[in-house]
């Protein structure tokens, strides 16, 4: 009777504990409904529909959603291994019914050698179409999403991808998959067969009408979005075709377009008329932009004729050779102002070959003279989450986006209780189990005893402790293991310090499976470089790397890169390396440890000051974020979300089982 008492009282706590924090989040979230414009609830209500619309399709044929869906899509990669990766994790989705049944879905790499950029992979993509469905292509309604690359400013992608990366909506969660196929579906009644190109790390936030508007069927449409003008400073820009007559007042309009600027400066932006004229700017549903405003960039479609044209001029070259973007190269050729001046602008080009401009002419030729629109979408707007400021904010800060995306804070976990396995850890590490989690926090997929305390503006997925854990403010942790039973000491409580990005990485090493778990400050620059002769400088942990070396009884030469270390072994002593250099993405600054909890546990210890308490970090094989993506274990990762799946879904059904029982 007394241990029915007890267990009562404990599930009647952490039941309090999650209403009081639900409790929060509604009050919160109702203030916010009381001062968004109706604009907002606008969006809201569409946003939520059309979320609402794909949920329904999860797990059925495409053929029971009484509308069309897209016939087919197509996710770009990197590389074979990321092919590979991503072909797994459609698999695994599949297998959940999280997606549409029969969808087919593709995954389409980039051949190896020098990146060819989303405008290479188009053409790669557009080859693969052709080999696929013949003829048949060019009856297709086509989403391509193009999700190669590292996600360096976001490393909890790294591995498994930006387009799998997981959002605090629906159970099971969805991923960005998810929302990339639901987010453009109310487009295909409004399109004729042909390409709808996106990136894997944005959001739109929009409101459609039922009008009779549709996207031309010729040339390229592209999504515009009202945006104070230093946005446009950082995207692409358009100059729309008599933009004094504009009715910003309506919901949608199809406007023809004399260019498109990519990253402009205010001075050229206002040169070539892209700045809409007055001081405030109203827009459909009451939405306004103080200052000067333009219209800027996100999705686009293009029609059979360029499809055509794209697909012949990939024949007529054979290997690309360079780097081309669908946004830098594509775009910027169309309009009848469009020079092919752009193309001697290569500051973000990542690596410059010989051929590099006699390629972007030829994209310029290819595609000059045709037809560009703009899909004018005055009750929307564009947002980016590539990076971890981004994530949090986003997740956690942004009221507003999170209501009008119906992004909620606690997705898909369980809290159980302290075990009674884990009760001589309580008493060690003085542990009370009060818990708390902020009504700001964002957790995901993950599992954790009910006395945690998460504090404000955290992420957390994928994630399972067994003893209570408190996380700091700022914090993002991702793929993060800790079980006491494989603990090597328990001498003090999990504590995460503040502004922390923490995340564990399964490799193959030394023949086996191993586990690397990377730390970084959240503002930390992974791809700031610097002379290998200045590393120590390199700004780490709100520190430098010299500081941390120390800290870890470390030498610069323990973390150089391999390709460095080599070239340093064939010089004489007149030899300098002055000019290699170096990031936190490819120094080997983590070791790999047997387990998830090993690792973990260590990065702790190397996070903490007490100097005089830690081993030489140098004692194990050391890797790199660089190493971890050549080496990266995704089976073994998928197992362990997998496995985290099943345990979660078991957890939540005991307690309602349990709550159940005492009823």
């Amino acid at each position: 009777m007394v241990m029915m008492m007890m267990m009562m009282m404990i599930m009647l706590s952490n039941l309090v504990r999650h209403k009081t924090r639900a409790s929060k989040i509604c009050n919160k979230r109702k203030s916010i409904a009381c001062i968004m414009t109706a604009a907002g609830e606008e969006v809201a209500r569409f946003m939520n529909k059309v979320l609402e619309d794909y949920r329904h399709l999860r797990g059925k044929s495409i053929k029971t959603c009484g509308r069309r869906f897209w016939d087919v899509v197509l996710i770009t990669t990197a590389d074979k291994p990321q092919q590979e990766a991503f072909g797994l994790q459609v698999e695994e989705k599949r297998n959940r019914n999280e997606l549409p049944l029969d969808l087919p879905i593709h995954i389409v790499s980039d051949p190896p050698g020098i990146r060819i950029g989303n405008g290479g992979s188009t053409l790669t993509a557009l080859e693969f179409l052709e080999s696929e469905y013949g003829p048949d292509m060019y009856s297709k309604k086509i989403l391509l999403i193009h999700a190669g690359g590292w996600s360096q400013r976001m490393p909890s992608a790294t591995i498994l991808g930006k387009v799998f990366s997981l959002l605090p909506h629906g159970s099971p969660p969805y991923q960005m998959l998810d929302l990339k196929l639901a987010l453009y579906w109310p487009f295909v009644d409004k399109m004729e067969a042909g390409i709808f190109v996106t990136c894997a790390d944005d959001f739109i936030v929009y409101c459609l009408d039922d009008g009779d508007w549709r996207l031309p069927a010729e040339g390229f449409t592209a999504l515009a979005h009202p945006s104070p003008i230093e946005v446009g400073r950082t995207h692409g820009v358009f100059v729309i075709k008599d933009v004094t007559s504009l009715d910003t007042s309506c919901l949608v309009e199809v406007r023809g377009c004399l260019e498109i600027l990519q990253k402009p400066n205010d001075e050229r932006m206002k040169r070539q008329g892209a700045v809409l004229p007055g001081d405030v700017h109203m827009f459909a549903g009451g939405v306004s932009v103080e200052g000067e405003a333009v219209y800027t960039d996100s999705s686009f479609y293009f029609g059979i004729d360029v499809m055509k044209k794209l697909l012949n001029f990939k024949k007529s070259v054979g290997d690309l050779g360079c780097e081309i973007d669908a946004y830098g190269d594509f775009l910027q050729a169309l309009g009848e102002r469009a020079t092919s001046d752009y193309i001697h602008l290569t500051s973000n080009v990542s690596q410059q070959t010989s051929n590099l401009l006699a390629r972007r002419q030829a994209v310029f030729d290819c595609l000059k003279g045709s037809d560009v629109h703009v899909l004018v979408l005055n009750l929307s707007k564009f947002v980016h989450i590539g990076t971890t400021r981004e994530l949090i904010h986003h997740f956690c800060e942004d009221d507003v986006f999170q209501r009008e995306m119906s992004l909620e804070k606690d997705v898909f976990n369980a809290w159980p209780s302290l075990s009674m396995n884990n009760e001589e850890y309580e008493k060690q590490c003085d542990i009370k189990a009060i818990g708390g989690i902020s009504s700001s926090a964002c957790v995901m997929h993950s599992l954790m005893p009910g006395a945690s305390q998460v504090a404000g503006d955290c992420v957390i997925d994928y994630c399972h402790f067994d003893i209570p854990v408190t996380i700091q403010s700022k914090c993002i942790l991702s793929n993060c293991q800790f079980l006491c039973s494989k603990s090597s000491k328990l001498s003090s409580p999990l504590i995460i310090p503040q502004q922390m990005f923490i995340h564990t990485v399964p490799v193959f090493a030394l023949s086996s499976t191993k586990y690397v778990t990377v730390f970084f400050h959240v503002d930390d620059n992974l791809k700031k470089s610097m002379l290998a002769a200045d590393v120590e400088s390199l700004p780490f942990l709100s520190s430098t790397v010299g500081s941390f070396l120390h800290s870890q009884r470390m030498n610069v030469a323990d973390v150089l890169p391999d390709e460095i270390k080599s070239s340093q072994s064939k010089l004489t002593t007149n030899d300098s390396t002055s000019s290699a250099k170096v990031t936190l993405w490819n120094l080997k600054l983590f070791p790999a440890l047997e387990s998830m909890t090993l690792s973990f546990e260590e990065a702790l210890n190397a996070m903490s000051t007490q100097v005089s308490e830690k081993a030489a970090r140098n004692e194990w094989q050391l890797f790199s974020l660089a190493d971890l993506l050549r080496l990266k274990d995704v089976k073994s990762m998928l197992h362990f979300r997998n496995k985290l799946f099943k345990q979660i879904q078991q957890a939540l059904s005991k307690n309602m089982s349990d709550l159940s029982s005492l009823k």
